[in-house]
């Protein structure tokens, strides 16, 4: 019963590979870059990036303002000036109630070094901008391509499980024929059934661990879920190493951290030029007309003739004391500089670190997996030899279920070898800055 829902299941699984896309690596770290949402926040920032630059650079463009104003002012003020020239000791002048004014002002920074400081940052800004979406497409590249790495492993370890089951399953009949004449015992039978139990188990895991790893690059690289997708089948036999270049400093975390002590010191010149002054045209046509009474307005004559006047001028801002709030700006600046600075040198030296190790690494799971690979192949005859020494009635089935599970242990040893060597190989990939070979 067992065996004919084991084939059943295999006959389900045929007819949904069928409707599957079989997607490659590059392809899916081109769907990835395209469309992965968190991804696009960042390609959002960029954008948010020009804007700004755009916003300070029209600090530096003339402002044009109109201005309307009605006022009533039902306790009209007064002017008290000296009257000794009407033979009075004081001339008191009363403003009319109602005033109402047109003009339009013109403002222009004929100098202003903080703004183009503040120009020059928001420039910079866009720089940590366009690298942090750089950096994260980086990220995203190896997330996608380990994800990847991971389905082609399972994919291979349930094929490998699959000819286990197909050749316990020859086994088991032969035992079963062995028993059927008294040439095996029952215990026998029994052996391979509970093998083939466990490797039933073992191929329900795998199948949804791969479920699960699809589910994931699916989400990754948005695509829908509910239509199935399939990776290409590894070839386990070949190894592309990454060729050792060294680090390459020029990586994108590496220029971020150096374009963040960049904006460290333009914000530390920034809090310095606050000592500069400042220079700035201004100009206003204005028009403005009084009344003593509301209904005047609709009237022609005197009460609510217009006045006109115009100007031009140029305004000059000196900075002299602000309480040393500018200097404590500066030191502040000069702090984030030096972090900066040690940040900068850490990540490097780390990254250093990182290379060295990851070196070593693929250096050690070549040899893993050169290794796991004679082991893997050696224990397959030894296990042929000793399948046909029981056939012939040589060989006990405990000595065939013993080679049985070191060849699968061999199996599987070998695949995570070429697992570990695949990933440490993207890791060199990634610091000698080569990643777009991926991609190719």
């Amino acid at each position: 019963m067992k065996r004919i829902l084991f084939t059943f299941s295999l006959t389900l699984l045929a007819s949904y590979s069928m409707g599957q896309e079989v997607l490659s690596l590059s392809r899916c770290l081109q769907m990835g870059i395209e469309r992965n949402l968190n991804l696009k926040t960042y390609e959002g920032n960029v954008l948010k990036g020009k804007h700004n630059i755009s916003e300070n650079r029209s600090r530096l463009l003339p402002q044009i303002n109109i201005g309307a104003a009605l006022n009533d002012n039902f306790t009209p003020p007064v002017s008290v000036t000296d009257g000794s020239a009407y033979g009075k000791p004081y001339n008191v002048t009363k403003t009319l109630q109602y005033n109402s004014s047109v003009s339009i002002q013109l403002q222009m920074p004929l100098y202003s070094q903080t703004a183009l400081t503040a120009l020059d940052i928001s420039k910079t800004l866009d720089q940590i901008n366009n690298l942090s979406y750089a950096k994260a497409k980086e990220d995203l590249i190896v997330q996608i391509s380990k994800m990847y790495y991971l389905a082609q492993n399972t994919e291979e370890q349930i094929g490998i499980i699959k000819d286990n089951i197909k050749r316990l399953e020859e086994l088991r009949d032969i035992t079963q024929a062995f028993h059927d004449n008294d040439m095996a015992l029952s215990v026998d039978v029994k052996r391979v059934n509970v093998n083939l139990e466990n490797l039933s188990v073992q191929y329900d895991n795998a199948k949804a661990m791969l479920t699960q790893q699809y589910n994931m690059l699916k989400y990754v690289i948005d695509y829908p879920a509910d239509q199935a997708i399939a990776v290409e089948k590894a070839d386990i036999d070949k190894t592309d190493m990454a060729a050792l270049t060294g680090l390459n400093e020029n990586l994108y975390e590496l220029q971020l951290l150096r374009t963040q002590q960049s904006l460290a010191e333009k914000q530390k010149k920034l809090a310095k030029d606050g000592y500069m002054p400042t220079l700035a045209l201004m100009g206003n046509w204005t028009y403005a007309a009084f009344t003593d009474e509301f209904k005047n307005w609709f009237h022609s004559g005197e009460s609510n003739h217009w006045y006109k006047s115009n100007g031009i001028g140029i305004s000059l801002r000196i900075p002299v004391f602000d309480g040393f709030e500018k200097r404590s700006k500066i030191r502040k600046a000069q702090v984030d500089i030096d972090n900066a600075k040690l940040k900068y040198e850490d990540a490097l030296k780390g990254m250093q670190t990182q290379y060295a190790n990851a070196v070593n690494d693929l250096a050690n799971n070549q040899r893993n997996y050169s290794k796991q690979r004679d082991n893997y192949l050696l224990a397959e005859d030894v296990y042929k030899v000793t399948s046909d020494r029981y056939r012939e009635g040589i060989a006990s089935m405990t000595e065939v279920l013993q080679d049985e599970m070191s060849m699968s242990d061999a199996q599987n040893n070998y695949l995570t070898a070429h697992f570990n060597y695949q990933v440490s190989n993207l890791t060199l990939l990634k610091l000698t800055g080569e990643l777009k070979k991926l991609t190719k």
